[in-house]
């Protein structure tokens, strides 16, 4: 009996409370329906809220851990991240629901080619075929499914998918190659430049990512997206002024509820001897997601803040 309520006592001890809310990179808004949020640990789903109506969600008494957090619309998972869970301390996290387009479209936008294959049975067994090959974690059968469905006429979310997979196989020129495709069959399909975008990110190719994101701006000069990933290409390739120009922007559009721009600004005045400024926009970065701090990027530039030498006006 006494070790159970020790047991108890010390799984008590451990647990958390994550906080946060979903917001809509359209206009930074809420989400306009509730909407169900996961924290799950590796395919298991350990802990499961709904949101509130201002897009709110508290999870209480959470085992201390790394846990994927999904944000869900019925069977739909519409983004999903990682956090980290601390029994001390705040844990907190802003969600964004990415936007999938540049405009909502109506009936008559719709091409008879993309009826054709919303209304295709063939497709749709493929397209569920590769699903559940992914969930097996068989990403070479899935590529082969949707290579084949390509082949008969693919859309560009197939193209993007496509290109998903073939960066998770480590296959970076058929990956880059699938995300153009996918932005010539529908430049107003936003996801594939920002998954293109993300690799030259990671990739550090500042200056395809510079050209990538006017063009994305071209498509939808309110993304927030291409703004924050102008202001990475900028940062990149030396332009401090107008990077944090960029990220400013970027930050504006979703009502300063998106921690990335927070940190790139960050950077950007620690680049220019701005350490009050840097100090302020890493904490705002950190009070949106506390779980960046634990990341190797963050780390070295709380570090790098420490010794921050004087502002320079």
């Amino acid at each position: 009996m006494i070790s159970l309520l020790l047991h108890l006592a010390i799984a008590a001890a451990q647990a958390g409370t994550l906080s946060g809310y979903v917001f809509r990179e359209t206009d930074g808004n809420p989400p306009r329906r509730l909407m169900t949020v996961e924290l799950s640990d590796g395919d298991r789903t350990r802990y499961r809220e709904t949101t509130e109506a201002g897009g709110m969600f508290v999870f209480r008494k959470v085992q201390g851990g790394r846990y994927t957090i999904r944000v869900r619309f019925g069977d739909f998972v519409v983004v999903e991240n990682q956090v980290t869970v601390t029994s001390s301390g705040k844990n907190f996290a802003a969600v964004m629901l990415p936007k999938r387009r540049v405009s909502a479209r109506d009936f008559r936008a719709v091409t008879a080619d993309q009826l054709a294959s919303q209304s295709n049975r063939t497709l749709q067994k493929s397209l569920r075929k590769a699903a559940r090959l992914v969930a097996q974690h068989d990403l070479s059968g899935a590529a082969q499914v949707y290579e084949q469905a390509a082949a008969a006429g693919a859309t560009a979310d197939l193209w993007d998918t496509l290109g998903l997979l073939y960066l998770q196989m480590g296959k970076k020129d058929e990956s880059i190659r699938a995300f153009e495709k996918a932005i010539a069959q529908d430049p107003e399909y936003l996801f594939p430049y920002a998954h293109l975008g993300w690799f030259y990110q990671e990739d550090r190719q500042y200056s395809k990512l510079l050209e990538l994101a006017n063009r994305a701006l071209v498509a939808d000069p309110q993304w927030m997206t291409a703004h924050a990933f102008l202001g990475e290409a900028r940062a990149g390739t030396g332009d401090s002024g107008a990077a944090l120009q960029s990220a400013q922007r970027a930050s504006a559009l979703v009502q300063g509820k998106a921690a990335g721009p927070y940190l790139l600004m960050a950077k950007v005045r620690y680049f220019r001897q701005d350490c009050a400024g840097a100090r302020k926009d890493v904490e705002r970065y950190l009070e949106l997601n506390t779980s960046a701090r634990e990341l190797p990027g963050t780390a070295k530039l709380l570090e790098l803040l420490k010794a921050c030498g004087p502002i320079v006006g």
